[in-house]
């Protein structure tokens, strides 16, 4: 796209383009014409045409004829065959900073976001892990606003690693209750200090599900395995016994090694949700399952709807006496590997990467690419190889890989590497 495709009147950088996007509603009415797209839609891949208008897509064709809008400028733009996916929606996140594990040295940095959004992502739930004491929900909830005003949809999980749970307000029903933005309960199972039996994983089940429905949101049990099966049998014993419902549950990090995801895959099959994570990748995690391949290996044996991928950007490991941040955009590897391989059909990795997701959480008019629905686009070449364009509510913030807003505080950090498929 070029610069005057963008709807909101104009590229730039830096706080003064941050400030417009929090004045977005007072903008004057844009429309956007993607011409020659090819459009994953809920049943496959076309080369249709998108009108977006505002901050909505209003019409999904095979040949829209010329718009006119009475006082509304409207661009075209010739998208040349690049498939146009849902912006990605991350589901286990830290925006705060994860790590810290080894100590203070070891905290990773807040997230900005155009780390985000130069990922392709458009939608992120943002989570805590073992740091409860200097990483809080509050701190946690001010960030997930922070990245909404800026364009992101932004949610969290209340909850932690650690059983019984750190909140928001002391009780998990009452986040979930009281909080739009609590879209569900991160815990843990398989390690030390976790949930440890079938009946503190009942227990929480319960709290979950009466504070999802006082909220009017979909019950989610968002959970944590380690390396080992132990957590993943925990999880198949309460979904067995029929004490806790399986479509409530997700678990992620499955990808920690063969024998782990074997386990998530029967856990699949009994109907939980199974989750892949970025950064767990034999250079990183040795004897890890690439992601990519952990996906292609779900895809084959499970029903596409039960997979997931996520970034759980934020932490970090050890390399050689230094710490290696998880970066965002290691997600958008991943989808880059999966379409250079071909792994799967362009449609059924916009539900892996977006739809899957968005549907699990309740989440309406993100994760499809439907007249109705929020203008969050990813614009990507079929390959995998090329920069990306990202449009959040219709508003262009990346631009063949450049971000075109970004976090109003703070100098930019070095754009995050990414991984060309070979």
């Amino acid at each position: 796209m070029s610069p005057s495709s963008d709807p909101a009147g104009g590229r730039g950088t830096g706080p003064a383009t941050a400030s417009a996007s929090r004045a977005e509603s007072t903008d004057p009415v844009r429309a956007l014409l993607l011409r020659g797209g090819r459009v994953a839609g809920p049943t496959g891949t076309a080369v249709r045409d998108v009108l977006v208008v505002g901050a909505q897509v209003v019409a999904v064709d095979a040949d829209l004829p010329g718009v006119r809008l009475p006082g509304v400028p409207v661009t075209e733009v010739d998208l040349a065959g690049r498939l146009v996916l849902p912006a990605l929606v991350d589901q286990h996140s830290h925006p705060t900073g994860g790590g810290g594990g080894g100590g203070p040295h070891t905290q990773n940095l807040p997230i900005r976001f155009e780390q985000y959004t130069t990922a392709g992502i458009g939608t992120v739930v943002g989570c805590l892990g073992h740091d409860t004491v200097v990483r809080t929900h509050e701190a946690l909830l001010a960030r997930v606003r922070a990245l909404r005003a800026q364009g992101l949809t932004g949610y969290l999980f209340t909850g932690e690693i650690g059983h019984p749970p750190a909140t928001l307000t002391g009780d998990v029903r009452r986040d979930l209750a009281l909080f739009d933005e609590v879209r569900g309960v991160k815990a843990a199972v398989g390690e030390v200090g976790a949930v440890g039996t079938v009946d503190e994983l009942r227990r929480l089940a319960g709290a979950v599900a009466r504070g999802s429905r006082t909220g009017g949101k979909p019950p989610v049990l968002h959970l944590h395995l380690g390396p080992d099966r132990r957590g993943v049998d925990l999880v198949a014993r309460a979904v067995a016994d029929g004490l806790v419902p399986a479509a409530m549950v997700t678990v992620t990090h499955v990808n920690w090694n063969p024998d782990v995801l074997a386990a998530a895959i029967d856990l699949a099959h009994a109907g939980v949700g199974v989750d892949v994570t970025a950064c767990i990748r034999p250079d990183y995690f040795p004897g890890a399952v690439p992601p990519h391949r952990a996906v292609a290996e779900l895809l084959d044996r499970v029903p596409v709807e039960q997979v997931t991928v996520t970034s759980d950007a934020g932490g970090a490991h050890p390399h050689d006496g230094a710490l290696v941040p998880h970066r965002p955009v290691l997600l958008l590897d991943v989808l880059r590997h999966c379409l250079a391989d071909r792994v799967a059909p362009p449609h059924l990795l916009a539900a892996v990467f977006a739809g899957n997701a968005a549907r699990r959480l309740g989440l309406t008019g993100v994760g499809t690419v439907t007249p109705g629905g929020r203008a969050d686009l990813l614009v990507v070449d079929g390959s995998g190889r090329e920069p990306i364009t990202l449009l959040l509510g219709g508003r262009t913030v990346v631009e063949a890989g450049v971000p075109t807003v970004t976090d109003p505080v703070g100098d930019p950090p070095a754009p995050d590497p990414v991984e060309a498929p070979v």
